[in-house]
């Protein structure tokens, strides 16, 4: 005698709308209680799409009931509004594993209204259980339906992850051109431009999970190579600063002509120590981005405010600008960064 085989018409409301709109709790069963909580979810929001759902769920209830005669049961589970969470994957957990003890089905016919819902497939073939996916799809075809779903995930990701660091990274470009001028705008494209090349080519992932293998090279910090960089640019940078000074008399002229020229290998060397810290931090931190972002640029700024300042000095002591002017200098730039490091580093206890 061959074993009967027990069919369930299973569907999923991901995002609890039967709880949240209509105060149902589930696991709803059979085909009375799931009509009836159809009804009471279509008075609360005539335009849920879990209402078709529920009622295209019995009417394959229905079908397979006329074809089997019997062994067929349906049910209704749902999870929490945020889907993603563990509280949502628990509870669709213990609601399948409940009706799995209940009906001990061979045959799930899994019916849902998004691709979302059918992320509980593999428990459910890890159960050794065949199932069937049928999507309900409301007034739309399923390539309209599929391309919603798209926008929506890219909306929710820009306005949680890319808004903050849009606001943030316009913010220091308007603070840049404003204490540089023109070359101010040639660092953001600048900065705009290795960003977008990194991210396009998945290069930070990349680099992220080599250096986090194993068997992979297990230093994996850039900062030591970036100090050998920045010592040997200002021992060069040294020299070539005192073969250019004139000698004279006057150590303030000599003084200020060599860090004319030294200047730029300084600034240099700094930003190959900046640069190797931040490579570091964007493979082995797991801070958000955006913290990481505002505090090396706030760095990366502080570096040119230095660069400003030195030449302003050696200007001074050249005895091409005054002491008032040279002060005034020092004044607003000093102001600059502590306004600027109160704004991004000071929080509220």
């Amino acid at each position: 005698m061959l074993e009967e085989k027990n069919y369930l018409v299973l569907i999923v409301d991901l995002d609890d709308d039967l709880g949240r709109k209509a105060g149902i709790s589930t696991p709803v069963l059979g085909r009375e209680e799931n009509i009836k909580a159809a009804i009471k979810l279509a008075l609360a929001d005539p335009g849920d799409s879990d209402i078709n759902s529920i009622f295209g769920g019995v009417k394959l209830y229905d079908e397979l009931k006329a074809k089997y005669k019997k062994n067929v049961e349906i049910a209704t589970i749902s999870g929490t509004k945020n889907v993603e969470s563990e509280e949502c994957a628990l509870k669709i957990k213990e609601q399948i594993d409940f009706l799995v003890y209940l009906y001990n089905p061979n045959f799930i016919y899994l019916v849902s209204d998004g691709k979302e819902d059918e992320m509980i497939i593999k428990y459910l073939e890890g159960k050794d259980i065949f199932v069937w996916k049928i999507r309900i799809v409301v007034k739309q075809s399923e390539t309209l339906e599929s391309t919603y779903y798209l926008i929506q995930e890219f909306l929710k990701k820009t306005m949680e992850e890319y808004i903050p660091l849009i606001l943030t990274f316009l913010g220091f470009s308007l603070l840049l051109y404003a204490i540089f001028a023109d070359i101010g705008w040639r660092i953001v494209v600048g900065l705009l431009g290795l960003y977008i090349l990194a991210e396009g080519a998945g290069l930070r992932e990349l680099l992220k999970k080599k250096f986090k293998k194993e068997d992979e090279i297990k230093l994996g910090y850039v900062y030591p190579i970036s100090l050998g960089v920045a010592v040997f640019i200002l021992f060069i940078g040294s020299l070539y600063a005192y073969s250019q000074i004139h000698l004279t008399n006057k150590i303030n002229t000599m003084v200020g002509e060599f860090l004319i020229y030294f200047v730029n290998p300084l600034t240099l060397s700094l930003l190959s120590l900046l640069i190797g810290r931040l490579i570091d931090k964007l493979l082995h931190s797991d801070e958000q981005l955006v913290s990481i972002l505002k505090r090396y640029i706030f760095y990366f700024i502080g570096i040119f405010i230095i660069r400003e300042l030195i030449i302003n000095g050696a200007y001074y002591l050249l005895d091409k600008i005054s002491f008032l002017t040279f002060f005034v200098d020092i004044v607003i730039y000093l102001s600059i960064t502590i306004i600027l490091s109160v704004i991004l580093f000071v929080r509220k206890k």
